[in-house]
Parts: structure tokens; C-alpha cells; sequence
């Protein structure tokens, strides 16, 4: 395992019992690492071992709550640290002080029968992370040169391998919190899309009363309305359409991001679709004395299955977006092509275009681009149309893509799958 908690056990049992240095009279084998917050020298880890359980329960604080301020340059395990070089001694004072007293250092020295403790720096390849001190039931004069040269051999491995574990564990922590945030932006993002569809029926309603009062009071009126009150009914009239195509919009994105969106498939010719489409957006495109084509072989079908209505708004959106970014004389072009993947449908305009950088915002919800749409356009939209368009599409297993050059104009495309006769997707 690389658990931190495991790791660092793990170091302070394995030279013990692992490496037999039970037998050659060490007992306590304890692992300190610097916390640079606290700027302290903090106990992570102490070998079980009967010596040291009789350690920590003679020890007047918790092993775990045990630190050496980094500022105690008296302190052996501090000067280690900082002298990155092997050192021992024969007086638990020596390591224990701060923050024991010499007195309550010695007693437990002389009740666990300890006679010699050396503290090795524990390093990565940066800098001195820690210590390691080993303590014996024997004299330093014993310890042969083998002992020595095995322990500052293993302190060097235990430094990277502290490290590693540091590292995971960070990693884990961080994974953890991210599953758990996630989890949290899952359960908001839920009742987001709860309170949008709740907001938008409870406004639907009232708004498409206030739009039935103002068209009676502006169309209806018993008596010749005042231009100037007439023309602020039209204002109020045009806004809360706007409003209601919103909400109609935000209906729409919340059914689709919680899956309720339903298709009622059925096999149609979208070319008489298209059509429909044309005859009613073509007083619109007159108006500004825009060239409106549709262009398609009259004895041609092209039979798909799907919903008939959604993919009527598709269209219906995309030659509106048409319609509002083409300046007056400009020209729309809808037209059709058939290949071996399905039907091509593209709408095409000579707008003021859209830079490459803003193309792959189009699709996305409540997207806003700096040039053309935005800024030719006196009727903002609300950066939904697309994105809905492109979902519809999608549960109709085709595609919707964009060409599109600044100044010149650009190119929307529908990919759909046509049908057989038997109602299948070719």
C-alpha cells in the first residue's frame, strides 16, 4: 500500500522485525518529519515494540502531540536536521528536551532501559525532510561499522519512500475531495434544473395572459389608441414574447439535461418541413429585401424518421438566426444533398460571419461571441437556440455543424440519417 499512515509503520516495524535488528538489541525505532507550517519537528510514526509502548505510556503527552520547535538548536534531533549528519547520545534529554523536562526524559529513559539512542537525517534528493531515531538496550561501543552503514543506507530509502507516500496520499486527498465536490455540484446542478423547470411554468402562465391582454388592448381597443401609447404597447407586446420564447427555451434545456425531453417519431419527408418552414419566415425575409431561396429537386424525397415538430424548431431557429444577422439586400440560401450517410441540410446566409476562435462557443449554453451575431443584431438572443438545436439533432442521430468566414457569411449544415420504406435508418 502506499497510505501515508501504512507507509511510515511499515518503515519504523520493518527495520525491527524485517531486518532482525530486534536481535541486535534495538527496541524503539522512532520517524520525525519537519512541518514547515508549524515550523516544528513533529513524531508521525514509533516501531511496536514492548520498549515502546512502555515509552509512550510513561510520556506525560500523546506520541502524536510531541513536537521540537525547529528554533531549539539544542536539541539533538534539530541539530541533525540541520547538520544533515549522523549524531547519538547516551541521554534522552538530549532528544526529548523540549518539550520535556530533563528530569521526565531521563525517568522514561531509565523505566523502557534504553542506554543508547543515534538519530539519522532522513533526506530526499532537496533537502533534509526528517529524522530517525533508533534506540538500543546497548552501548554505542557495541554498534559495529555493518549496523551503521545498513542504518544511514536505510534512512536514505526511507526518505524517497516517505516522499512517494506523501505524494499519493496528497493525491488521494485531493481525489477524495474532488468525488466529493462533484458529488455536491450533481445534487445542486439537480435542483437547479428542479427550480428552472418549477420558475419557468410558474411564469409561463401569467406571461401568456399579460401577451393575450396586450394583443386585445392594441388590436381589440373600443376606441383609436394614442400613436405614442400604442407604440409603447407594441414595445411591451415584442418583450414579453421575447420572454416567453425564453422560458419556452429554458423549459426546453432543462428537459434535455435531465433526459425528459420526449421524441414523437414518425416517418417524414423533411423537404415538406423545410418548406413549411420557408413559407413562414419568407414576409420576414422581405421585409428587409433579403433574397430567400430554397433550393431543392421538386421530384425528390426525403424520407426521415423523427419528430416532426422539434425538427421544425431546429430550422426554424437556424433561418431566424439567419434572418436577424443578415444585413438588408443580403442574401439565405437553404439547400439540400443527399449522399451515402443521409440528407444534408444547409442554411446559409451573407451575414457578417463569425470568427474561428467563437465557432465551437455556438453550441454551447448561453453562449455569447464578441463579433458578428452580437454586434449586427439589434434583437439579442439567449445564447440557448443552438445549444437546444444541436441536442435535438443529436436524439436524431445526426449532426449540426458551422462554416463560416468574417464578412462574408456563414454556413449551417444538418446531417440526418434518411429512412427506408419500412421506417429504418439507412
Amino acid at each position: 500500500t502506499l497510505d501515508f499512515k501504512d507507509v511510515v509503520q511499515s518503515i519504523v516495524d520493518g527495520i525491527l522485525h524485517e531486518l532482525g535488528f530486534l536481535k541486535l538489541g534495538y527496541r524503539i525505532v522512532v520517524l520525525a518529519l519537519v512541518n514547515d507550517e508549524k515550523k516544528v519537528l513533529e513524531r508521525i510514526a514509533i516501531s511496536q515494540t514492548k520498549e515502546a509502548v512502555k515509552a509512550v505510556e510513561a510520556s506525560p503527552m500523546p506520541f502524536q502531540s510531541i513536537e521540537i520547535p525547529l528554533r531549539a538548536n539544542k536539541n539533538l534531533c534539530i541539530k541533525v536536521l540541520k547538520n544533515h549528519k549522523f549524531s547519538y547520545t547516551e541521554s534522552w534529554p538530549d532528544i526529548l528536551c523540549p518539550p520535556f523536562t530533563p528530569e521526565k526524559a531521563k525517568a522514561i529513559q531509565e523505566k523502557v532501559g534504553i542506554k543508547t539512542s543515534f538519530v539519522c537525517p532522513v533526506r530526499t534528493k532537496q533537502k533534509t525532510i526528517g529524522v530517525m531515531i533508533f534506540s538500543l538496550v546497548k552501548e554505542f561501543s557495541e554498534i559495529s561499522e555493518d549496523e551503521k552503514e545498513l542504518i544511514l543506507n536505510f534512512t536514505d530509502i526511507v526518505g524517497l519512500a516517505v516522499q512517494n507516500a506523501k505524494l499519493y496520499s496528497t493525491v488521494e486527498e485531493a481525489s477524495h475531495r474532488l468525488k466529493k465536490a462533484n458529488h455536491r455540484l450533481k445534487e445542486l446542478d439537480v435542483l437547479k434544473d428542479e427550480f428552472v423547470s418549477i420558475a419557468s411554468h410558474e411564469l409561463r402562465t401569467p406571461m401568456t395572459a399579460i401577451k393575450s391582454y396586450l394583443w386585445m388592448a392594441i388590436n381589440k381597443s373600443p376606441q383609436k389608441l394614442d400613436p405614442q401609447l400604442k407604440k409603447y404597447l407594441d414595445i411591451s407586446y415584442q418583450s414579453t414574447e421575447r420572454l416567453i420564447h425564453l422560458v419556452n427555451d429554458m423549459l426546453t434545456v432543462s428537459r434535455i439535461e435531465r433526459d425528459k425531453i420526449e421524441i414523437k417519431k414518425e416517418m417524414f419527408d423533411i423537404s415538406e418541413t423545410l418548406q413549411l418552414v420557408y413559407e413562414e419566415l419568407k414576409i420576414s425575409a422581405q421585409e428587409k429585401n433579403i433574397e430567400f431561396t430554397l433550393i431543392k429537386d421538386k421530384d425528390e424525397k426525403y424520407p426521415v424518421l423523427g419528430d416532426k415538430e422539434k425538427l421544425r424548431e431546429v430550422f426554424q431557429n437556424l433561418v431566424g438566426n439567419a434572418l436577424k444577422f443578415t444585413p438588408n439586400k443580403g442574401k439565405i440560401t437553404i439547400a439540400f444533398k443527399k449522399d451515402k450517410n443521409g440528407v444534408q441540410i444547409s442554411v446559409s446566409d451573407t451575414g457578417s460571419g463569425i470568427l474561428k476562435e467563437d465557432q465551437s462557443k455556438l453550441f454551447k449554453k448561453f453562449s455569447k461571441i464578441d463579433y458578428s451575431y452580437t454586434k449586427h443584431s439589434s434583437q439579442p438572443g439567449t445564447g440557448l437556440g443552438l445549444y437546444i438545436s444541436k441536442q435535438i439533432v443529436s436524439l436524431h442521430h445526426g449532426s449540426i455543424t458551422v462554416q463560416s468566414e468574417v464578412e462574408k457569411g456563414s454556413t449551417f449544415t444538418v446531417n440526418l440519417p434518411l429512412s427506408n420504406s419500412k421506417g429504418e435508418e439507412s
